[in-house]
């Protein structure tokens, strides 16, 4: 094992049971919410193999933290693979077009390590953290039912474990890279947005964390109407409109971004990023978002079959997609949901919203094992999962657990092969 790998590792082992350590002896309420957190941490450590010892290829978050840190909105140099890295150059200057909120959590960290800051292990923290969102958020997916359902504990640990491990979430955390963090940061304050609308319901928090979902995956935003609407039954119309505030403020501070660099409040930058060759053909011939694409895009989420191999993971995926019924056919969970609930019906329509700017979007997500713009509307599918097991883990649902985590780790495989191209 690499020597890097290793000091790597034996950090974050150390750092992670001190955390631990430290829970125990102030907070054990926090206990389980911290042993979910190391040791799904460790996990994706472990699995993330070559990808752990160094900072990924594509560290664009990492650079641009380093902006912020030094008062500005462009990079100080040329960036690594500037040239089709999805890298942005505008007026003779490189920036990055992705939404920022990565960068601003990186921004403390990359101010103490610089532009070596390791962006897997960042990812991966804050894919632990929501494998951890998870298991806390749960109990909340039963008690807006008509009558309230109390999830037991086997089925928090069953939903925590397929949510973590048996869906795409699993390589997507484990490889750091630019589109990688952007989503799993998304996902995070997804998560905390819906738990905190289940929950104790106050919508300044709840579109708080919505804002901050919407800085790092913009097609999280789409949810707010399905956010308003769970909230509404508990909240009068003035505390409603509170949360107008931290939309209001979100969205300002983007478009104020979007001007000073590019002298437009709604540019993201994307029409001047640096794109690998097919896909900057596609979008010169149908642009970045079209109808034209939806036909190709449902194929690969929903109908792409993997192939077999002779060799290991035996189970090849096609680079540009896979149908999520095979990769988590645990999904097929969430038809067994009480879908004359209300609660089940704006979670279907939360998925749907959040989706559909992915299902117009020219790229399926590339280069990936399974469909990982699934990851965005992920949240939601969820509490509709959790709906479907009816309080109880039984044995179907076990067993589809268990299937998905398999595919979850072929995943994670063949996501390494691709990249290293080791088969």
């Amino acid at each position: 094992m690499d020597a890097r790998l290793i000091g790597v590792l034996a950090s974050l082992s150390l750092g992670l049971g001190l955390t631990v350590a430290l829970v125990i002896c102030l907070q054990r309420r926090a206990l389980a919410f911290t042993l979910v957190f190391v040791a799904t941490a460790l996990v994706y450590a472990l699995s993330s193999g070559p990808f752990l010892a160094q900072q990924s290829d594509a560290p664009h978050y990492v650079y641009l933290a380093d902006a912020f840190v030094h008062g500005r909105l462009w990079l100080e140099r040329r960036p690594p693979n500037a040239e089709e890295g999805d890298w942005t150059f505008y007026d003779g200057k490189w920036t990055v077009s992705f939404p920022p909120l990565p960068a601003i959590l990186m921004a403390p960290f990359v101010a103490v390590s610089g532009t070596d800051f390791n962006d897997v292990v960042f990812t991966l923290l804050l894919g632990a953290l929501n494998v951890a969102l998870v298991y806390e958020m749960s109990p909340h997916f039963g008690q807006r039912l008509e009558p309230p359902v109390d999830l037991t504990r086997p089925a928090r640990v069953g939903l925590t474990v397929l949510f973590g491990f048996g869906t795409v979430h699993w390589w997507v955390a484990s490889v750091g890279q630019v589109w990688f963090t952007a989503q799993i940061a998304g996902v995070t304050f997804l998560l905390l947005t819906i738990h905190e609308t289940l929950g104790r319901g106050r919508p300044v928090l709840a579109c708080t964390w919505l804002s901050l979902a919407a800085i790092a995956r913009p097609s999280m935003l789409l949810a707010l109407p399905v956010v308003i609407a769970l909230l509404l039954p508990a909240n009068a119309p003035r505390r409603m409109a509170l949360g107008v505030i931290p939309l209001g403020v979100a969205g300002l501070l983007l478009a104020w971004f979007n001007w000073a660099r590019f002298g437009d409040p709604f540019e993201l930058g994307y029409r001047y990023m640096r794109l690998e060759g097919l896909l900057a053909r596609i979008v010169e011939e149908q642009g970045t978002f079209s109808v034209a694409y939806l036909g190709r895009n449902i194929h690969y989420a929903l109908l792409e079959m993997p192939g077999l191999s002779s060799r290991w993971p035996f189970v090849v995926m096609d680079q540009w997609g896979m149908s999520i019924l095979v990769s988590t056919p645990a999904l097929a969970i969430l038809f067994a949901a009480p879908w004359r609930q209300r609660l089940a019906q704006l979670s279907l329509a939360g998925a749907l919203l959040v989706a559909v700017p992915s299902l117009l979007y020219y790229n399926t997500g590339y280069m990936q094992a399974g469909d990982r713009y699934l990851l965005d509307s992920l949240p939601f599918l969820l509490v509709l999962i959790g709906l479907g097991m009816r309080g109880r883990l039984r044995w179907p649902a076990a067993l589809l657990i268990l299937v998905s985590v398999l595919m979850g780790y072929l995943s994670v495989e063949n996501f390494k092969g691709m990249y290293f191209e080791w088969f």
